[in-house]
């Protein structure tokens, strides 16, 4: 995995403009090897934390980052761009895995509410741009983990190496030491094994101590209160049924007193009813006669009906007659009104007769005279129609700004705005072709333009000559100086060749006398040597020690071979440049002076062609040319007052055509105005018609149906009087005296039925009573022949409540017993269930405590402490591998069974044992680089890892020491191309290490930052 670039904005202490770190082009492309330097607080680990926030939404120093943080911590977005209303900020990374390269971003920005919106992440595929579907937030940084291969965990330990953390490691107790080598691996996972397997068989185990309680407190009988309980259970159920026989024999008796009483209760109200009822048959006497009187007069009630609708009818006819008379009476004043209306509109005498035919004649004068007008209106039209187009198709904004619709002042206007324009008109003759005199300027002007670029062609040909002579010149002189130099590079890259063949010969030789270290190092004083059988071995050490001094002669002079050669190949390079500058210079001179001869030709022509001296300089050129321009200006000013002189001429015609039509309307709206001041003379008339009309119309209907209701009153009133004398003498005869008293005598069908159903009630409840009387008498003797015994009614519910009371006594008796043996059942199989779990849980728990047994512990410390041992043993040797570059003096070793600490074998001390703590800040900096190192070649076995950042530590170094830390850090980015990033303080990397990101901190707090190399 390799970090290509970094984009960011508005990002801690970075604010305003963005920012950029490409690690894919120069100078941090061909170095490999930079330092990132500046005070505390310039943002040194900010350019660390966009890389993680970016693809991991986490940095080192918070964890998880949410809008929440951002507004709770005051973090990650700069302060000052927070405080702005559209606020907004971003962390972008490019890198490289498996050959493909993508671009992970994260963003956030503040809504129009002012609120922070969520943050956003987007992963793109370079270089096309694609996005890759991804949906939900947090799967982003999933992504991110799959196609890298590492996880946040992992990536924060193999590309950011925090040496601090490998000085503690190095100097702290077994157990502590395992919990850092846990935090920094991020293996976890085995402390919360070893935890787990604790609390599963902690819980198991608390499960199976609750059964074992829960089977203890089962309570179950003997078989002696078995029995005992089955005995006394037959005894209480027979006494039961006895108690049972005798309580239904006291209820039947109870129910047969409550028959008794009940009934004479009934017997005493029936006889208080029928009273009540004598007193109701005495009150209702009188409107039983009111009914025998309504029945004596019933058979007339037919006639009377007949002769009260004749009466109505009669009446009715009398009202008609003399709503249609006061009709009549309506309708002659409205024909009298509608005569006055007509003679005031017409101006003329009208009577009824000849009423419609004059409103006739005057509606077709009043019509005649509208058509007129609106022929006129017909006319105006078109003719302001074009006075308006003319104006809107004009080009002259004095023309578009006229109030066209104000036709007086406008047409004073355009007579004023004539006489003006004259004097303008009159700077040429009225025949002048302004036409053709701008096509004459304008070829004159394209001449021009045309010789002023052949000058300036000319002049920049003469100003490139010159530039190519100075280049020629000055590469001559760069090969004068630095071709010597080449020499003698070549000369010394000759002699280091020699050499390095000569340390290289060497170092095989001691290689071979190496190549049985295994063996030497097994050896110890006094015991025999496999080999030769001696117990002195005086040269165990001096094999390593030779070994390595060459090793460390022969990485100097491969690194001082290789900056000779580097230097030659960019020397060689820019001497091959400078050569191939000069030969182009040489050939471009020659083609320049070429075409400068050709341009001077044809620039003197043209000057000849336009009478223009041959010297005319581009600044007189520009003074011909803005005389042309005036002229031309004068000349088009002149031929837009032209034109618009020529639409005033035009707009003035039909202006007077306008007025004079105006006057014929004018004319013809006053004739009008003279016979009729209404608005519709249609309406007007046709309301007029329909009134008088209507009136004559509804007079005649009128009269006829006066008419006709004075006959049908007549005979109505004759067959009124008919029915009166029949009817009178009919009721005379059966003693009443007239027909008002027999309709007094009539009650209304309501009262009829009332009084009817009040009757029917009385003699029906008379009946009722009589019946019910004697049949509860009967069942009254029934029921006292039915009892049995002669006790009182307090006697026999004596007898009945000690009969229950001893009933209960055994029924409770006998269901605490069944109770007690259902109880025991039950129990009995509880106690068979629980036995089968308690082994159950005996056999599912056996595991856990094997588990727990081997690797659990309530801080999970033994399965841990396990693990860590094994990675620590992975890790030693790994960081061993990178101390041979560092120092061949160390080899780093385990802690002993009876120590914490751990040991370094001192090869320069005979292989001596010491711990680490007795080691100095310059030697402990130096195992602390290795295990930093090697936790990245560990953590990133399976991934590769292209780009290293290591923070800090080197300022315990000395001179000499921090060379070699250097001379590794070198090597080892020469030898794996890694990109390699020191974040320091110390000047002497900052001179030793030329590509730097300098990072400064402003006086307001703000940073920035700039790249040197």
């Amino acid at each position: 995995m390799k970090i290509l670039r970094t984009r960011f904005k508005n990002i801690n202490s970075f604010y305003g403009e963005p920012c950029c770190v490409d690690f894919s082009i120069n100078p941090l492309a061909i170095s490999g090897l930079f330092i990132i330097s500046g005070p505390t607080g310039a943002g040194k680990s900010t350019l660390l934390d966009i890389i993680t926030l970016a693809l991991y939404n986490e940095i080192p120093r918070f964890g998880g980052i949410s809008k929440t943080e951002i507004e709770k911590l005051g973090s990650i977005v700069n302060l000052k761009a927070a405080d702005e209303p559209k606020a907004e900020a971003y962390a972008e990374v490019e890198y490289e895995v498996k050959g493909r390269q993508y671009r992970s971003r994260w963003s956030i920005a503040r809504n129009r509410n002012g609120n922070w919106n969520n943050y956003q992440m987007e992963i793109a595929e370079l270089p096309s741009g694609n996005l890759l579907d991804i949906k939900g937030l947090s799967n982003f940084p999933r992504k991110n983990e799959e196609l890298i291969g590492l996880s946040y965990e992992q990536f924060v330990k193999s590309i950011v190496l925090a040496q601090g953390s490998f000085a503690e490691f190095l100097k702290a107790k077994a157990h502590d030491r395992a919990k850092l080598l846990e935090d920094i691996t991020g293996q976890h996972i085995y402390r919360q094994l070893g935890s787990a397997a604790f609390l599963k068989d902690k819980q198991w185990k608390e499960k199976l101590d609750l059964k074992e309680k829960e089977l203890q407190l089962v309570s179950m009988l003997s078989e002696e209160e078995v029995a005992q309980l089955e005995k006394a259970g037959g005894i209480a159920e027979t006494q039961r049924k006895q108690a049972d026989d005798d309580l239904k024999f006291w209820e039947k008796e109870k129910n047969t007193l409550l028959r008794c009483f009940d009934l004479q209760q009934k017997i005493e109200k029936a006889e208080t009813e029928k009273k009540a009822l004598a007193q109701q048959k005495e009150a209702f006497e009188l409107q039983a006669q009111r009914l025998q009187q309504h029945e004596q007069v019933s058979e007339w009630i037919g006639d009377l009906a007949m002769l009260k609708a004749q009466k109505n009818q009669v009446v009715g006819l009398e009202g008609r007659l003399q709503n249609t008379n006061q009709q009549i009476a309506l309708q002659q004043k409205s024909i009298a009104e509608t005569l006055t209306q007509t003679q005031a509109l017409i101006r003329q005498e009208v009577t009824v007769e000849n009423l419609v035919e004059k409103l006739t004649a005057f509606e077709s004068e009043i019509l005649n005279l509208e058509k007129e007008i609106e022929n006129l209106n017909v006319e105006i039209r078109p003719v302001f129609g074009s006075i308006k187009q003319d104006a809107a198709g004009a080009s002259h904004p004095w023309v578009k700004g006229l109030m066209l619709e104000k036709l007086d002042d406008t047409y004073e206007n355009l007579r004023q705005k004539s006489l003006e324009n004259q004097k303008e008109l009159s700077l040429f003759a009225p025949n002048f072709d302004a036409k053709n005199e701008l096509t004459f300027l304008s070829a004159q002007e394209k001449t021009l333009i045309e010789l002023s670029a052949k000058l300036g062609y000319r002049h920049e040909l003469m100003m490139r000559g010159q530039e190519q002579k100075n280049i020629l010149a000055e590469n001559a002189q760069y090969l004068q100086e630095n071709k010597p130099k080449a020499a003698q590079l070549q000369q010394a890259l000759q002699q280091a060749e020699l050499k390095l063949k000569e340390l290289q010969q060497k170092k095989e030789k001691e290689q071979q006398k190496f190549n049985l270290e295994d063996l030497r190092n097994a050896l110890q004083n006094g015991e025999e040597c496999p080999l030769c059988g001696s117990t002195h071995h005086p040269y165990v050490h001096a094999y390593v020690s030779a070994l390595s001094e060459v090793q460390v002669e022969l990485d100097l002079l491969e690194k001082e071979y290789r900056e000779i050669d580097s230097q030659l190949k960019n020397l060689a390079t820019e001497i091959s440049k400078s050569e191939a500058l000069k030969a182009k210079a040489e050939g471009d001179l020659d083609k320049l002076r070429e075409a400068y001869k050709d341009a001077n030709a044809e620039c003197e022509k043209m000057l000849e062609g336009m009478a223009l001296p041959p010297k005319t300089t581009l600044e007189q050129l520009a003074d011909v040319k803005k005389q042309l321009q005036e002229r031309q200006l004068i000349i088009d000013n002149w031929l837009k007052i032209k034109e618009l002189e020529d639409m005033i001429q035009r707009l003035l015609l039909q202006y007077a055509q306008l007025f004079e039509l105006r006057i014929k309307k004018i004319e013809k709206e006053q004739q009008k105005q003279n016979r009729y001041l209404g608005l519709d003379i249609r309406k007007d008339t046709q309301r007029l018609k329909e009134v008088f009309t209507q009136a004559q119309t509804t007079l005649l209907i009128s009269q006829k149906q006066y008419s006709e209701i004075s006959e049908a009153l007549k005979t109505e009133t004759e067959t009124m009087k008919g029915l009166e004398a029949s009817l009178t003498q009919q009721l005379q005869a059966k003693g009443i005296a007239s027909i008002a008293v027999a309709n007094e005598l009539l009650l209304s069908s309501q009262e009829v039925e009332k009084l009817k159903n009040t009757r029917k009630e009385l003699e029906d409840k008379d009946k009722e009573l009589s019946i019910n009387h004697k049949s509860w008498a009967q069942e009254l003797l029934a029921a006292v022949q039915l009892r049995q015994t002669a006790f009182s009614d307090e006697e026999v519910d004596f007898k009945l409540k000690s009969c229950l009371d001893l009933r209960n006594q055994y029924l409770k008796e006998a269901s605490e017993i069944s109770a007690a043996l259902n109880n025991h059942a039950q129990q009995k199989l509880k106690f068979a269930g629980l036995q089968t779990e308690l082994e159950q849980l005996r056999q599912q728990r056996r595991k856990w405590d094997l588990l727990n047994r081997y690797i659990g512990d309530k801080e999970g410390n033994k399965f841990s402490n396990f693990a860590q041992n094994l990675t620590l043993s992975n890790l030693i040797g790994l960081a061993n591998q990178r101390l041979r570059h560092l120092s061949d003096r160390y080899i780093l070793d385990k802690p002993k069974e009876d120590t914490d600490s751990l040991f370094v074998i001192d090869t320069y001390q005979g292989n001596a044992q010491r711990a680490v703590n007795t080691l100095s800040g310059g030697e402990t900096f130096t195992l602390s680089l290795a295990l930093a190192l090697a936790l990245s070649d560990l953590a990133s076995q399976n991934v590769s890892i292209e780009s290293l950042f290591i923070d800090e530590g080197f300022g315990t170094l000395d001179p000499d020491s921090l060379d070699m830390a250097l001379s590794m850090l070198e090597r080892l980015q020469s030898e794996s191309q890694k990109t390699i990033g020191i974040i320091s303080h110390v000047e002497a990397l900052k001179e030793r290490i030329g590509t730097q990101i300098r990072l400064f901190k402003n006086a307001n707090g703000l940073s920035t930052m700039e790249i040197v190399g």
